[in-house]
C-alpha cells in the first residue's frame, strides 16, 4: 500500500486516537526499507510498499511489544483525558491545514490566541 493508505490503516488500528502525518509516515517508510523490512516499489505516480520477509521475522519477534502498545493506546481512549487530546489533535490539525495559506497577520492573531489559551489553562492547573 501507499503512504497515505498505511496512515489510515494505523489511524484504524488505533480507532482514530492516533493519526500519523504524512511528516510521521514518509519518513518512517523510508527508514523501514532502509533497514530492510520494507520494500518500496512505483506504481502509477505513488510509491507502494509491501512487508519483506525480514519485516515480517522482525514483526513475529516483537509482538507481545506491539501489542502492549495498541493496547495502551486504545486504553487511553477509555480515560477521561481522551476528549483533551482529542480537541488538542483537532486544534493542530485545524492549524497545521491552515497555515500554508495564512496571511502573517493571521498567523499572529492565531499565536496570541494560543499563548492566551497557554495561559488560561495553566492557570486553571495551578487552582
Amino acid at each position: 500500500m501507499h503512504g497515505y493508505k498505511v496512515a489510515k490503516e494505523i489511524s484504524a488500528m488505533f480507532d482514530g486516537t492516533y493519526v500519523p502525518s504524512a511528516g510521521v509516515i514518509y519518513p518512517t517508510l523510508q527508514w523501514l526499507e532502509d533497514q530492510g523490512y520494507v520494500k518500496g516499489f512505483r506504481m502509477n505516480e505513488t510509491t507502494n510498499y509491501e512487508i519483506s520477509e525480514s519485516g515480517k521475522k522482525y514483526l513475529r519477534q516483537n509482538e507481545e511489544n506491539i501489542n502492549e502498545i495498541v493496547h495502551f493506546i486504545r486504553n487511553r481512549k477509555e480515560g477521561s483525558e481522551f476528549p483533551i487530546l482529542q480537541s488538542a489533535a483537532r486544534l493542530q490539525r485545524t492549524i497545521a491545514s491552515s497555515l500554508p495559506s495564512m496571511t502573517k497577520e493571521s498567523k499572529a492573531k492565531v499565536a496570541k490566541i494560543l499563548d492566551e489559551a497557554n495561559a488560561r489553562v495553566s492557570r486553571l492547573l495551578n487552582e
